[in-house]
């Protein structure tokens, strides 16, 4: 297990990129934030086929190539800078509603405090 169980943050476009790059070191899962008004997009790029009139609640799991699904969404286009990150660390993504993404990371060992140090100079 990492140092923090699960991290939430506000998704603010490409200047939460970096943080969350940073997190993925640290904690088991990450929880972006959106704003309510991308529910809507959400269900409609995932869910293609559902019947006018569903409730639109969205659950859907994936690896990190569902990033680049919701990518194509009118103000969720930077999610796409995550996906090569996530890949590398073999995560999972998990889109729901309300508005969130769930980045879930396979345990490890936390890096050593050493390294972190180096690598932050």
């Amino acid at each position: 297990m990492r140092n923090e169980p699960v991290t939430s943050v506000q998704w603010n476009g490409r200047e939460t990129v970096p943080m969350v790059s940073q997190m993925i070191a640290y904690t088991d899962q990450i929880e972006l934030c959106l704003a309510a008004e991308f529910n809507h997009a959400l269900f409609q790029k995932l869910h293609t086929d559902a019947p006018q009139g569903r409730v639109e609640s969205v659950d859907t799991a994936g690896d990190a190539e569902l990033l680049n699904i919701v990518s194509e969404i009118r103000g969720l286009e930077d999610l796409a800078l995550l996906v090569d990150v996530l890949r590398a660390e073999d995560a999972s993504v998990r889109i729901v509603s309300p508005p969130r993404v769930i980045i879930s990371v396979p345990g490890r060992q936390p890096p050593d405090p050493g390294l972190k140090s180096r690598t932050a100079q």
